[in-house]
């Protein structure tokens, strides 16, 4: 039988309400009685009945956090970020996988009302627009924060990586290096994780007077297919000044999944990195660094971006009555060089 809080109490030799003042970080407890409590929570195995607590109209002390997948290893560090973050202050978590998907998305949103759980840490799908729910949600009372994705900037405070500074930085980088024809492959949009690169990288080309050119850029899905397919495109372009500069000597991937796309195509076609063409990418990630040759990328400080997210809806769930007013959060990113680009010589074609 699983043990209740009567059982701690006992066996931590203490009363039943300093027991819940401690579980529930209600009141005051002294140091040693929390010693005594964590103890016999540990010894007896207990596990609070959040959605019980919920549905009695307390504090659930769990949160939903809805990401996108689990298999990309920088929505698995998100996830590993949170979850330590939300347990060392106590809180159990919610985890949903939208698989980019808005009706897998709305259902989890959905759900997570039900359990009646104290917030919501959320990064929108790039496919279709919840935006209804989310704001219903909201103004029904439940601290949302969103994370990495952007949306509702009048109602929501946000997190975010600075991807206009990102995207410049490395794109002022590959032109640093000589390089005039730098293809883009990025994946939606629609959300501000694509504007926002696509906007930093056509700056970093207009800053140094070099014409943007609409054949290098590769719009399409932050996947590894769409890495594939962009690849191919950009090396099949043709030398035709009315129409296009060629084909890049530098390629720029807006995503590890379309990185991921991008090596392979290479790697199929013998195109040597960096001799016969330069990468470089957004999002580091360990394998980045053990890449032959260890690839050069925009490093996004991840799990500040998760403390942060964390501390903004705790704040939001302590003081409910509080008025807010919405704020967006951008964290710098830094740029990590690598051996994956050269420095070329340009003519001026």
């Amino acid at each position: 039988m699983a043990a209740t809080i009567k059982d701690v109490a006992k066996h931590a030799g203490l009363s039943q309400s300093t027991v819940s003042r401690a579980l529930n970080q209600s009141g005051y407890v002294s140091e040693d009685a929390q010693r005594r409590i964590d103890t016999a929570v540990a010894e007896l195995g207990y596990q609070p009945n959040y959605l019980a607590r919920g549905l009695k109209g307390q504090p659930s002390r769990l949160v939903g956090l809805i990401v996108p997948e689990v298999t990309s290893l920088y929505d698995n560090l998100i996830i590993q970020s949170v979850s330590a973050m939300l347990h060392k202050n106590n809180y159990g978590m919610m985890l949903c996988i939208s698989n980019e998907d808005a009706e897998v998305d709305l259902w989890y949103l959905k759900i997570l009302k039900e359990k009646r759980v104290d917030g919501i840490i959320y990064v929108h799908p790039l496919e279709g627009n919840n935006s209804s729910f989310v704001r219903t949600l909201a103004k029904e009372g439940m601290p949302i924060i969103e994370l990495n994705r952007r949306r509702e900037e009048d109602l929501l405070d946000g997190v975010l990586a600075d991807n206009v500074q990102g995207a410049f930085q490395i794109t002022n980088y590959l032109i640093g290096l000589g390089h005039r024809r730098i293809g883009l492959i990025m994946g939606q949009t629609d959300l501000t994780t694509g504007q926002n690169r696509l906007s930093g990288y056509r700056h970093a080309l207009n800053d140094a007077g070099i014409p943007v050119d609409p054949a290098l850029i590769r719009i399409g899905s932050f996947t590894q297919e769409h890495g594939e397919t962009g690849t191919r495109e950009l090396l099949q372009l043709e030398e035709r000044p009315e129409v296009t500069s060629g084909p890049p000597s530098a390629i720029l991937a807006g995503s590890n999944r379309i990185l991921m796309g991008c090596l392979k195509v290479l790697s199929e076609q013998a195109i040597r990195i960096p001799d016969d063409l330069s990468v470089a990418a957004f999002n580091d990630t360990e394998w980045l660094s053990f890449w032959n040759p260890p690839i050069t990328t925009v490093d996004i400080a991840t799990e500040e971006m998760v403390n942060l997210s964390v501390e903004l809806l705790l704040r939001r769930i302590s003081s409910p009555s509080k008025e807010y007013k919405p704020r967006t959060y951008l964290l710098s990113t830094s740029l990590l060089e690598r051996g994956s680009c050269k420095e070329v010589n340009y003519s001026g074609g």
